[in-house]
């Protein structure tokens, strides 16, 4: 495996673990606290940096649309009684906050590579994470970074498989739900 795929895979982790921060038990980084504790765990925030309930918003602004960006790269979601976990807008709002989390080429590392530009570091954090994209995809890794299918779910995950054709976050629970509820349906007839 190449150095460059290898780092795309790192900096896919640290995206899928950034979208899994929303869980149906609970937010990661639901207060400010919460997310200055994940951004410096992930060592993406300056120690003395206070985060605002505004930043927190904009943390959760990309959250939710990066899940709705890895959610098309998955196949569509299976029917299912339980609300899908995909906020409509989130895209739309990835998309107008992008503007404001500005990226530049640093041509003084090997190989160069897509930077922060942002003067605040929450907003450097965030654009951290969309550079981490613009990584993932230069290497050709960015569609094996998905979510489940199972609507309830969405927990987002990197695809190892090697015809990239997995689908659930875990065949043993979603998968199973699934496969649970057509059963259900083939015998009731509907």
């Amino acid at each position: 495996m190449s150095t460059g795929i290898r780092a795309a895979e790192d900096t896919l982790t640290r995206i899928a673990e950034f979208v899994n921060t929303r869980r149906a038990d609970g937010d990661d980084i639901g207060t400010p606290e919460q997310l200055t504790i994940w951004l410096h765990a992930h060592a993406l925030l300056p120690r003395d940096t206070a985060v605002t309930d505004r930043d927190r918003d904009r943390a959760e602004w990309v959250r939710e649309g990066l899940r709705a960006l890895l959610a098309a790269n998955n196949a569509e979601p299976v029917a299912s009684p339980r609300p899908d976990g995909l906020d409509p807008a989130a895209r739309t709002r990835l998309a107008a906050l992008t503007a404001q989390l500005p990226l530049t080429l640093d041509v003084t590392v090997t190989p160069p590579r897509l930077t922060p530009r942002p003067d605040h570091p929450v907003d450097r954090a965030l654009a951290t994470l969309l550079a981490d994209v613009a990584t993932a995809v230069a290497a050709g890794t960015w569609p094996r970074l998905k979510t489940c299918r199972e609507p309830s779910c969405r927990w987002a995950f990197y695809d190892h498989s090697r015809n990239h054709g997995r689908t659930w976050c875990s065949m043993n629970v979603c998968g199973n739900r699934v496969k649970v509820r057509a059963a259900q349906r083939r015998s009731t007839g509907r």
